[in-house]
């Protein structure tokens, strides 16, 4: 028996397109719903049979979701921009051979299995129009909701910020081009379990012919129109008694799509055997894929679970958006780190406010209290500016600064309170999966003992190459397959002056930041009479960036001292018998370790000092450079690979020598200064400072 065919596709409710989700819903479900951004209401004529319409939504979704009007108004507000895809529609056909409440528990199942428990809200409605054509209309939210019942990112945050302070984000994994093809062969295998649990012998092929590798071409979708015109002329030609003949593009090109399947069918018969083998082996394939918690429920084990292991294992599933295993459970658990940085860097926007408002507030008692036209009332007034307060409307602007950070503080402590429930809840994830995975694989390779000395991560990538490709990794061999095909290689550290480069960025970025501020500021003034609220609101604005900055240069500055002293004991080790080390500073340590690190050795401190030498010989000599000078026959043939190769000689001996001569001009203090009869730095200057007070005193 030849496998039958369902069909199933994707489109995307679009703004761009001129498209409106709440007009969407409103046809798909024949209801009456007001599109508030429009401003009208939509309602299309009645379907022949009233659709069988439900939402499904995850449980941290909030209520206000089951109301379909309110959900895809929502949708609306929260898509902004004029290209905003709006929702993702599935359109599903169902099997008539199962009756309406088989059919609604099929597509319920799938619907929360393939979307809902990964975030998602769906609105699905069945329509049984046609007999032989009942199909499923699967809206779907673009965005998932975060634990919190807010509306979640499109694309998941990475936890790390770029050089504006900017969040970056990763790619949205509901854009995988290879999601059709999952969730077409994941409602394939439902439906086929489905028809096996109630003993019917029909089975489903939803991969397109040509991945089925049969010959023959699919016939076209006719869609619900043409469909009804086709029904319509066969009718009639049955009354008449006459041949039926199809009379739309669809149905006549369907005709002819039968006829040349017709021509293969002889052919295609010797591949049925081997066909179903194949499907047989696919379906296979996808039972290993399956994630642990399918597992653990086909196994039984799942019921032996507590409420709280069983909801600490779909949590993690949820928020990595794919199958669970240890390996997924331990890389969210590594997510909890990013998540702890970004509550500690709120942790101290907020206490850098609560600073602020008490400055501000202390700051104007004094300017109150401060006589009129004094110095002392006018700093006092241009001290509250900087705090991003008027004092002439200082009473309602605290008012409204001290709601924002207690909202902004409740806020806080509702996130940090989640984030120590989902904390607890992955490690409970990790702690079942680990013990999941080891008698998996004590079934595995038999109780073997030298499981024992390996990392249950290691287990677990043992035991996921078996479910992907059946192979079973010989124990004595598992180290060199970890290492060389699951073990990514580690990256390499920064070397410090590589960090310390990256420090100097991060400084000027913030110096950079801080004048942008300081500009903004001193051109805000023109607005302040002309237009005080949004004065104030950005001065508000300044006021937080000005904290954040703080914190910033407060974070450089220290890692940059902590650097610096690392650098120079690193000197110290490369150059034991070089006394003057004891003073050198950050800055020329990280000059020498740069000119080592490039070498690739440790280069003599006198031949750093050789350079000086030879550039003080090239002066005397009236010589402007202490490099040879280009050939000029390359430089008339610079196309010839040899003139090439001679520029690049030649750059590279300009940059060797411009950074030795670096290292030897910052060096050579410090040498000068350990000799002994010489005077140090510190005593020439101090000599310097008198010279010039006993010339002022001359002039005087």
């Amino acid at each position: 028996m030849s496998p039958s065919s369902l069909h199933f596709s994707l489109n995307i409710i679009s703004r761009k397109d001129g498209k409106s989700t709440v007009a969407a819903a409103a046809y798909r479900s024949d209801e009456k719903l007001y599109d508030e951004r429009n401003g009208r209401s939509f309602q299309f004529k009645k379907h022949e049979e009233q659709p069988e319409s439900f939402i499904l939504a995850p449980s941290h979704a909030p209520e206000w979701v089951n109301d379909r009007e309110k959900l895809w108004n929502e949708v609306e507000k929260v898509e902004k921009r004029w290209t905003s895809q709006l929702s993702r529609e599935i359109v599903i056909a169902l099997p008539n051979d199962l009756n309406n409440e088989q059919q609604r528990e099929l597509i319920e199942n799938y619907t929360k299995s393939q979307f809902v428990e990964k975030g998602m809200v769906a609105d699905v409605n069945i329509h049984r129009d046609k007999d032989h054509n009942p199909h499923a209309h699967v809206m779907l939210t673009m965005r998932p909701f975060n634990e919190d019942g807010s509306w979640g990112e499109k694309r998941p945050f990475s936890g790390q910020y770029d050089e504006k302070g900017k969040k970056i984000y990763l790619d949205n994994p509901w854009d995988n081009k290879d999601n059709l093809s999952l969730w077409r062969d994941n409602y394939q295998d439902l439906v086929n379990a489905t028809y096996e649990r109630l003993n019917l012998e029909r089975r489903f092929d939803l991969r397109s012919f040509e991945r089925q590798g049969r010959e023959e071409k699919a016939t076209v979708h006719m869609g619900h129109v043409a469909a009804g015109i086709e029904e319509r002329a066969k009718e009639n030609a049955l009354r008449k008694g006459i041949e039926y003949q199809p009379v739309t593009n669809e149905g006549k090109l369907n005709e002819k799509i039968k006829k040349a399947n017709a021509e293969l069918a002889p052919y295609q018969k010797e591949l049925v055997k081997t066909d179903s083998k194949i499907i047989d082996l696919e379906q296979k394939k996808n039972e290993f894929k399956n994630d642990i918690r399918r597992s653990l429920e086909k196994s039984g084990v799942w019921n032996a679970l507590t409420e709280k292991e069983k909801t600490s294992i779909t949590y993690v599933r949820n928020r990595m958006k794919q199958d669970v295993n240890l390996n997924v459970a331990l890389n969210c658990q590594n997510q909890f780190a990013n998540w702890e940085k970004s509550l500690s860097h709120k942790s101290n926007v907020l206490r850098q406010e609560k600073l602020i408002i008490e400055s501000a507030q202390k700051t104007y008692a004094e300017y109150k209290k401060a006589p009129e036209n004094t110095i002392e009332k006018d700093r006092a007034k241009y001290k509250l500016q900087r705090f991003g307060f008027s004092a002439e409307n200082f009473s309602n602007e605290v008012k409204e600064r001290i709601d924002q950070f207690n909202k902004n503080a409740n806020s806080f402590k509702a996130e940090k309170a989640k984030f120590i429930e989902n904390k607890e809840n992955v490690k409970e994830a990790v702690q079942v999966l680990e013990a999941v995975t080891i008698s998996q694989a004590k079934v595995l390779y038999n109780g073997d003992e030298k499981l024992k000395s390996l990392h249950p991560a290691e287990v677990d990538k043992l035991v996921q190459e078996f479910r992907t490709t059946g192979r079973v990794i010989p124990l004595d061999n598992v180290r060199e397959y970890l290492d060389k095909t699951v073990t990514p290689s580690a990256k390499k550290d920064m070397s410090l002056v590589d960090q310390y480069d990256k420090l100097r960025k991060d400084n000027q970025f913030v110096i950079n930041w801080n004048n942008s501020v300081k500009r903004k500021e001193a051109e805000l003034i023109n607005i302040k009479d002309s237009n005080p609220k949004e004065y104030q609101e950005k001065m508000k604005d300044f006021a937080q960036q000005r904290s954040v900055i703080a914190e910033r240069f407060k974070q450089v500055k220290t890692s940059l001292s902590i650097l610096e002293k690392s650098m120079i004991v690193k000197v110290k080790e490369q150059y034991p018998n070089e006394k003057w080390m004891d003073k050198i500073d950050g800055n020329t340590a990280s000059k020498i370790l740069r000119a080592n690190q490039k070498e690739n050795r440790i280069i003599p401190i006198q031949e750093f000092m050789k350079h000086l030498d030879k550039k003080k010989e090239n002066a005397h000599s009236g010589l402007e450079r202490n490099v040879p000078e280009k050939n000029n026959q390359f430089e008339k043939d610079s196309s010839s690979s040899s003139a090439k190769d001679l520029n690049n000689n030649f750059d590279k001996k300009v940059a060797q020598s411009s950074m030795m001569n670096a290292v030897a001009n910052s060096i050579q203090g410090f040498m000068d200064d350990s000799d002994k009869g010489r005077k140090t730095n510190i005593d020439r200057a101090l000599e310097a400072e008198k010279r010039r007070n006993k010339n002022r005193g001359m002039s005087r």
